[in-house]
């Protein structure tokens, strides 16, 4: 809670997870209570009744830190996208903004940026099976003056406790900034999943058995040549177009830059030449046609 949360005695923590995720217990009643803070609890979506309610509750609470879901951040972003509603609202005391539960795509963390132009943003990567952040900005360290920059798609680097890799199909380590299967080394730290309830050889065989000596955490990605770690996607959602395996994740951000798109979603479909080819599903802007994307 100190140190990837920013959450102190008398902060004010709003987590808008629903309370029955991971999030809802560690993060959203036991995490602050430990920390001597307060906890808001918001059932509800983040647009109703207007794109204004979460800035709302941050005025109205005077929250410090935010955690949020990329999904809930875009929902806003296209009812809201030049921020309205965020300039109607004072949320000054809003220090951090915490980012977890998927990939969180640039665009989105270049809007929030854009219109919360003073809070850090800490793009955080972990599973309900771990139980913490894996990888994430580290704040509050006595002898560490510093956070790292915010790299946009990027979730940092791995907390201590965790040592991540990534490895190619035959679970050998790739070259930086290469794609493929986010695994970590066991063992893991405090808190991770010990079995899944009543059948011990199914977690052997979902978590263990595929690469031997580490955790396969089922998600595609890379660590770059600065160290950062990039989520890409899932790693069934890794698609092969004419030899070519592809992140789906990638391709995303790409239709993502566009300026009329808010928010998109790639998959692959069977092709009998490529084998796969990308198909995106693309949400617009609230003003913007289908004409725009021509352009």
């Amino acid at each position: 809670m100190k140190n990837v949360f920013d959450v102190h005695e008398g902060s004010v923590h709003f987590a808008s997870s629903d309370i029955g995720w991971v999030v809802g217990h560690s993060f959203i009643v036991y995490g602050p209570l430990i920390r001597c803070a307060n906890a808001i609890f918001f059932e509800g979506k983040p647009v109703t009744p207007n794109a204004g309610v979460i800035w709302r509750v941050c005025e109205q609470y005077k929250v410090t830190s935010l955690y949020m879901a990329p999904t809930g951040v875009r929902v806003i972003k296209k009812e809201d996208y030049e921020g309205e509603y965020v300039k109607k609202f004072d949320v000054s005391s809003v220090r951090t903004v915490c980012l977890v539960g998927e990939r969180c795509d640039p665009d989105t963390i270049h809007w929030v940026h854009r219109h919360l132009p003073n809070v850090l943003i800490n793009d955080t990567w972990w599973q309900t099976e771990t139980g913490w952040p894996i990888s994430a900005n580290l704040l509050n360290l006595a002898d560490f003056n510093t956070v790292f920059p915010t790299l946009p798609g990027s979730v940092t680097r791995a907390v201590p406790g965790y040592e991540v890799k990534i490895f190619d199909e035959g679970n050998h380590p790739v070259e930086a900034g290469q794609l493929g299967k986010v695994v970590i080394k066991l063992p893991l730290p405090p808190a991770f999943m010990l079995t899944l309830w009543g059948n011990d050889q199914a977690f052997i065989d979902k978590y263990l058995h595929e690469t031997p000596g580490y955790y396969t955490t089922g998600d595609a990605g890379m660590i770059d040549s600065r160290g950062y770690l990039h989520i890409m996607t899932r790693m069934d959602d890794v698609i092969n177009t004419a030899g070519h395996r592809i992140s789906t994740g990638r391709l995303e951000e790409v239709v993502n830059e566009h300026e009329s798109v808010v928010e998109s979603a790639v998959i692959g479909y069977d092709d009998s030449l490529k084998g796969e080819c990308p198909l995106a599903f693309v949400i617009l802007k609230g003003s913007a046609g289908a004409d725009s994307l021509t352009q």
